[in-house]
């Protein structure tokens, strides 16, 4: 674990709020990286060196001949069973004896919760790298990403599938990060600047549960699963989560999924221009009246008896309309083939 000057600064003052006296935080090479006396940080401490080299305290008297030391008592700080840093505490040494577990309890805490932190870095990394390279599809270092697939046990022969999260408050990442984390999904992360991303296996998919999540991040998130696929084609998960959640969002709910794909997740993936531009071309020569009556026919699976009595008219009304309609369009309604075009127009007409 690397010391750094700042957490050397940090275990400084905590100590010196304890014992009063000037004190020193020397790292295992024996330099002074932590000081009350700022002109001694930088410098050899000979007496802390000894202690690292020992593991047992070091007493500095009026006699000493250690370089860079003052009166005083060095103890070793301890991580693991090993020394790693030394505490030191000037004056003299009689009267600094009582302070002796307290001082290296107070570091040894500091330290292992820098430890701590460093270690959930390296974690989150990892799972960073890993993630992010499979649903972008940018695989640059497959020996790395082959000893982080056997070290969190993915199985590249099995399936897999991405639900993509949007949050609408980025303060939402740690409740994620717990939720997740609780049904025993590991394979989660966080990508800048609001989008939490998760990959599912089969098995951890059974422990999650959309009514749960989504009564739990009502009007807080928006989600989207994609389907279970190969692990080299998570990209297309990926992309396809994003899709539903985008449909989450036209319908202000909180989960969708692609499997329930419509027409509507076809539509999706055609610019706005294109959509108005073909629905246009088909509809433009027709009129209000004319476009309800064509939305009730094909909800009536172009039945005329359901749609001349959903509409109020006679079922001979209804087909002079509906000749009308193929008059001004040049596409007939009754048949089936026509009747898709002028449906996906309608749909296309947003």
């Amino acid at each position: 674990m690397e010391l750094s000057r700042q957490l050397a600064s940090q275990i400084v003052k905590a100590v010196y709020e304890v014992v009063g006296n000037d004190i020193n935080f020397i790292n295992a090479s024996g330099i002074i990286i932590g000081s009350t006396d700022s002109k001694r940080i930088g410098t050899f401490h000979e007496a802390g060196c000894e202690a690292i080299r020992r593991g047992t305290p070091v007493f500095v008297g009026d006699s000493h001949d250690f370089k860079g030391a003052r009166n005083g008592i060095n103890y070793p700080i301890f991580l693991e069973g090993t020394p790693v840093a030394v505490i030191g505490i000037t004056g003299n040494p009689d009267d600094l004896k009582q302070f002796g577990f307290l001082i290296t309890k107070i570091t040894e805490v500091f330290l292992k919760e820098q430890q701590l932190n460093e270690e959930l870095l390296s974690e989150n990394r990892s799972i960073h790298f890993l993630i992010t390279s499979l649903i972008y599809d940018n695989v640059q270092n497959q020996k790395q990403l082959d000893i982080l697939l056997e070290k969190y046990e993915i199985d590249s022969s099995r399936e897999y599938a991405v639900l993509s999260i949007k949050m609408k408050d980025t303060t939402l990442e740690p409740s994620l990060r717990f939720y997740f984390s609780a049904i025993g999904c590991r394979l989660s992360v966080y990508l800048y600047p609001n989008e939490w991303v998760v990959v599912f296996d089969r098995e951890t998919w059974q422990g999650f549960s959309p009514d749960e999540f989504g009564s739990k991040y009502k009007d807080r998130v928006h989600a989207g699963m994609g389907p279970f696929g190969p692990l080299y084609q998570l990209s297309q998960s990926y992309h396809s989560a994003q899709t539903a959640r985008r449909h989450a969002r036209q319908l202000n709910t909180v989960f969708c999924s692609i499997d329930d794909i419509s027409i509507e997740f076809v539509l999706e993936s055609l610019p706005d221009q294109i959509q108005k531009l073909y629905a246009g071309r088909i509809l433009s020569s027709l009129n209000d009246k004319e476009l309800k009556i064509l939305n009730i026919y094909f909800s009536c699976n172009l039945s005329l008896k359901d749609a001349s009595e959903a509409l109020f008219i006679h079922k001979n009304t209804l087909q002079y309309q509906l000749d009308r309609i193929t008059e001004k369009t040049g596409l007939n309604p009754r048949l089936f083939q026509d009747a898709f075009l002028l449906q996906f127009a309608l749909f296309c007409n947003h």
